[in-house]
């Protein structure tokens, strides 16, 4: 004969034992308090015995199973008995990277940061572009104003200036930053064609 003994502040299985006899009574044996004959029922992997209002009862058991907290992802050994992850705010999956967050029972990247990722990637990429654009024109607005440029200097000077502003239209429209039209690099300069000079009529018949 077995009894068996659980906590009497949660009714947790502890163990099982022999009990002793009744030193009084030679047919008798002594159940002491917090046990019962009552065997407790066979257990699975995540489950474990609880005794309560003269039953035993399987509630969940997760104890020395890593989890994740859901509002760090950091894991976490459960310690106690009764309680499933979700009570106690945990999840059995690992959070995939530190961009995710717990969001309706799964790790979900947050729509908002996605939105602000790729803000950010396009503001980044705006700048990039806009400080090639001030390079190539460093140093060179007060030649233009006072016309010091050659024919390729105010044309490049002309193209860059424009280009800087095609940027600026491109991050103010509507569809920025899921769309986002670059514009495209000045083009090469391609300087004019020489006049041909017209040819003597005189030299022409003499020919």
């Amino acid at each position: 004969m077995l009894i068996h003994h659980y906590s009497p502040s949660t009714g947790e299985y502890l163990t099982s034992s022999q009990p002793d006899a009744d030193p009084r009574n030679d047919g008798r044996w002594l159940i002491p308090s917090s046990a019962t004959i009552d065997a407790p029922p066979p257990r699975t992997p995540t489950t474990w015995p609880f005794y309560r209002d003269g039953a035993w009862f399987l509630l969940p058991d997760f104890r020395g199973r890593v989890c994740y907290r859901t509002d760090t992802g950091e894991p976490v050994e459960i310690a106690i008995a009764g309680k499933t992850p979700d009570d106690l705010e945990l999840t059995t999956e690992p959070r995939p990277s530190p961009r995710h967050a717990w969001i309706d029972g799964a790790w979900t990247v947050p729509p908002e940061l996605i939105a602000r990722e790729k803000r950010d990637a396009a503001m980044a990429e705006f700048e990039r572009l806009m400080e090639i654009a001030r390079r190539a024109n460093a140093g060179k607005a007060d030649a233009y104003a006072a016309g010091l440029l050659d024919d390729e200097g105010t044309y490049y000077f002309k193209a860059w200036s424009a280009y800087q502003m095609a940027l600026v239209s491109a991050i103010n429209a509507d569809t920025f930053p899921d769309a986002v039209a670059w514009p495209a690099t000045p083009a090469p300069y391609v300087a004019p064609a020489e006049p041909i000079e017209p040819q003597n009529p005189a030299s022409v018949a003499s020919t």
